[in-house]
């Protein structure tokens, strides 16, 4: 009888459940990387199957590679509009490669001539240190900083910051630009910093390239989305315009270019 209950219950289902895609730190990473990328496809966790073909005479050798690649997986391939492979992503640990055997990833994917990109998941890369290293991939133009310019800390991405989150300042080494204590001296009441962290983030992390920064400041009146944005309300407006004015200070103004030829006008 005993035996009988064990043997149904063997035949029930489990319980299912959900899983996320990502942890909270690889759901960061990817919107960052969608953001510097908006103009390709993105898919995570994809086995190495899924993009390299074993070719060898060998039937044995190509089973066992076979498995190596079900059995691999890089955490982001990117492809263009057309699907064709761009690039993949790897995020390794302190011991990258470890309890692989002799062809570890980086050397399958060297020998199927596809570029890798590497990241430490211990110090995740800010969205413009992405946007640096895949910028002739992307649409966007990566943010020119000054070569005196360091930047220290981990930023966040727009999508990434969460009311009442806790986030890292960053402070640069460049004289000539707005500090990060000059900023808020401009913003005492930090209308922005509280209302619209994500606006705050990106003033902190151009505010060290008063070109880039004069460029995002203006962007943030501009009518440049598919759908309509709110706008923003005159107070918190009022700030960025305040940081604007400061900012110009340190702007190097460029000669316009001159009307007429001057080879023309010298004949």
């Amino acid at each position: 009888m005993f035996s009988q209950f064990l043997d149904r219950d063997s035949k029930t289902p489990p319980d299912f459940e959900r899983r996320h895609l990502f942890n909270s730190e690889e759901e960061v990473f990817f919107k960052r990387l969608r953001q510097a990328l908006p103009n390709c496809q993105i898919f995570p966790k994809l086995t190495l199957s899924h993009l390299i073909n074993v070719s060898s005479a060998n039937e044995k050798k190509t089973a066992l590679f076979r498995q190596k690649l079900d059995a691999r997986q890089i955490d982001f391939g990117v492809f263009n509009a057309q699907l064709k492979l761009l690039f993949v992503v790897l995020l390794e640990d302190e011991a990258a490669d470890n309890g692989e055997d002799e062809y570890p990833t980086r050397k399958i994917l060297k020998r199927a001539r596809i570029k890798s990109i590497r990241w430490s998941r211990a110090t995740l890369p800010s969205y413009e240190q992405i946007l640096r290293t895949v910028e002739q991939f992307s649409e966007l133009e990566a943010p020119k900083l000054d070569s005196r310019m360091q930047t220290f800390g981990k930023l966040l991405a727009d999508e990434d910051l969460q009311d009442g989150q806790i986030y890292t300042k960053i402070e640069h080494g460049n004289p000539h630009a707005l500090s990060l204590a000059a900023i808020e001296r401009i913003a005492p009441e930090q209308l922005i910093k509280s209302q619209y962290p994500h606006i705050w983030q990106k003033i902190c992390l151009f505010s060290g390239d008063p070109d880039y920064l004069k460029s995002y400041l203006e962007s943030l009146f501009i009518q440049n989305r598919p759908t309509k944005r709110r706008g923003l309300p005159k107070p918190v407006a009022d700030e960025v315009i305040q940081i604007q004015n400061e900012n110009a200070r340190f702007v190097i103004s460029k000669e316009a270019a001159p009307i007429w030829d001057p080879n023309f006008l010298h004949r």
